[in-house]
């Protein structure tokens, strides 16, 4: 029988949990689920007559986030800390561990290639312009982590793995009995070796072959339309410009790019007192603590180590827009910057990853003054801080902002400032971006959860989509393809189309694993994830396949 043809996008199937794969236990294989309407959504304003007739086409884009592309070895992943704490209650993992780790390149592979296959926006039938991605491109800021999702763009021979076999935390190497029993273990266990949680309590699958192949270099396809990523707090370091570091920082450095993984804290110690050593340790001290850490020898790499921003720059397009601050040796390079989506679009690309590597969501206030300034140049009209109606010399184009975090995710209260004015919090943002009518939408990550958001117009009847799509790391591992169009009726759609990128049918246990079977395979791992609340995730209808009207600024 043959293979049924793979659906473009939700608008035609869906991937949903069919049959189980053993009767007594809850791990289920991926089936075909029913397609998934286009809701209309008219919040901010109504159409004059019903969405049916021919659109124009603005700009079409991918949208993918959270790729979270991962060395899943790596020892400053500090594994051995996960059978101490966070763990989740009742089931069998720390929230640190995902058994789809090895599988990010693979999924983001298959994400772009899928966009590849796209290529027309389901509803207008215009090409896509571009791929844009928005931060959290890597889960470590690891050098080696970063080129290999670069590298997937790019296309060619790709791995996260940079070593030339697996030594980790999935393999049945030696550990405590606390640790391997709350990690999926792919490979079948021998006689002495008792299966793990995911597999005796959860049915998770035995798959012969996975940890050879999962590390094997992916053959990228890359991608067909011009691409750009934005930073996210998994990219951000934490360093200071002169490179100070804390102790913390320098202990877990020197682990990850060391031949030693640790597999449990010495007898007699726990994470507190660990944690206490390690913030008053210094060089020779720290190295003491190291070696007194049961461990196991693996192999080393220096490509486990931080990137810096100037080679987080350096990996972007060639010709792509970066803002230059100073001159000769003390000038930065900030990672935020506008790029063309289309003859009336424009894409403003922002830094919201806090400069001290926390998951809060920061807009400076240099760069609050570079947004607007890109704003009022592409604004035929504006309103300005009291709120009059200001014609501008601008170019009267519509804009997209892309950020890795949500408007959700700033402060509510002015944030501190060491001196210097303070970021803007969450009202000031907000002020600031609904003072420009032409901004139309504002794509987002961060929250690994589907949401659509309006956000009305202070002046006038205008205002904002903020669309923040889920991960590609984690459930239901989905991008969106957008489309902005003119209704020719006064009013703009921004319409967002879910896509899958695999089917069911792709997966495979046992056989030649293939990067295709694997990014499949990934998927089913997540979708099954113990205590997963996935409607949480997915969000309702008015978060999945949408046409969100709003009425054209000029």
């Amino acid at each position: 029988m043959p293979e049924p043809s793979a659906p473009l996008s939700t608008l035609e199937a869906t991937v949903i949990l069919g049959s189980r794969a053993a009767p007594r236990l809850p791990y289920q294989r991926l089936a075909r689920g029913p397609a998934l309407e286009t809701l209309v959504r008219e919040d901010l304003c109504t159409r004059s007559r019903a969405v049916s007739g021919r659109r124009i086409g603005l700009a079409t884009f991918g949208h993918l986030t959270d790729a979270h592309v991962l060395d899943a070895a790596n020892p400053g992943r500090l594994s051995f800390l996960w059978q101490y704490f966070d763990f989740s209650d009742g089931y069998p993992s720390s929230g640190k561990f995902r058994p789809q780790d090895l599988l990010t390149v693979h999924v983001l592979d298959a994400t772009v290639r899928k966009l590849n296959a796209v290529r027309f926006g389901p509803l207008s039938e215009r090409p896509l312009d571009c791929l844009v991605t928005t931060g959290d491109v890597t889960n470590t800021f690891a050098v080696g982590e970063l080129s290999a999702a670069v590298g997937v763009f790019k296309g060619g021979s790709v791995t996260s793995h940079p070593t030339a076999a697996y030594d980790g935390v999935q393999d049945h190497g030696p550990a405590p009995r606390e640790l391997s029993k709350s990690i999926w273990h792919p490979e079948p266990e021998n006689t002495l070796i008792s299966p793990d949680d995911w597999k005796a309590l959860h049915g998770y699958p035995t798959v012969p072959g996975f940890l050879t192949a999962a590390i094997k270099p992916v053959r990228a396809q890359g991608s067909d339309f011009p691409w750009y990523i934005g930073v996210g707090n998994h990219d951000e370091a934490g360093r200071s410009p002169s490179g100070t570091i804390s102790a913390k920082a320098e202990f877990v450095d020197a682990l990850r790019t060391g031949d030693r993984l640790p597999i449990q804290l010495p007898q007699g110690m726990n994470a507190t007192d660990f944690w206490n050593d390690v913030r008053r340790s210094n060089g020779s001290e720290r190295r003491r603590l190291i070696t007194s850490l049961p461990s196991r020898t693996v192999r080393a790499s220096k490509l486990r180590r931080p990137f810096t921003k100037a080679e987080f720059m350096d990996a972007l397009p060639d010709g792509e827009a970066k803002v230059q601050f100073g001159s000769g040796p003390d000038a930065e390079a900030k990672p935020y910057y506008t790029f063309d989506i289309a003859p009336e679009v424009i894409g403003i690309m922002l830094n919201t990853a806090s400069p001290d590597g926390s998951i809060k969501a920061v807009l400076d206030a240099g760069q609050a003054d570079w947004l607007e300034e890109q704003l009022r140049g592409a604004s035929a009209n504006y309103y300005d801080s009291k709120g009059k109606l200001t014609a501008s010399s601008g170019q009267g184009r519509l804009v997209v902002l892309f950020s890795h975090h949500p408007l959700s995710t700033f402060d509510e209260e002015e944030q501190s400032s060491d001196g210097g004015r303070p970021p803007l919090n969450r009202s000031a943002v907000l002020g600031l971006l609904s003072r420009y009518p032409n901004v139309v939408a504002w794509m987002n990550g961060h929250r690994h959860k589907h949401r659509v958001t309006p956000h009305k117009g202070k002046h006038g009847s205008g205002g904002f989509w903020e669309i923040t799509t889920a991960s590609l790391i984690d459930y239901p591992q989905q991008s969106r393809v957008v489309e902005l169009m003119d209704n020719g009726d006064g009013t703009l759609s921004i319409a967002a189309t879910l896509v899958d990128h695999s089917t069911p049918e792709g997966v495979l246990y046992e056989g030649e694993h293939t990067a295709a079977s694997l990014a499949a395979l990934s998927l089913e791992l997540a979708l099954n994830r113990p205590g997963l609340d996935r409607a949480e995730i997915s969000g309702g209808i008015e978060d999945q396949n949408v046409d969100l009207i709003l009425n054209k600024p000029f």
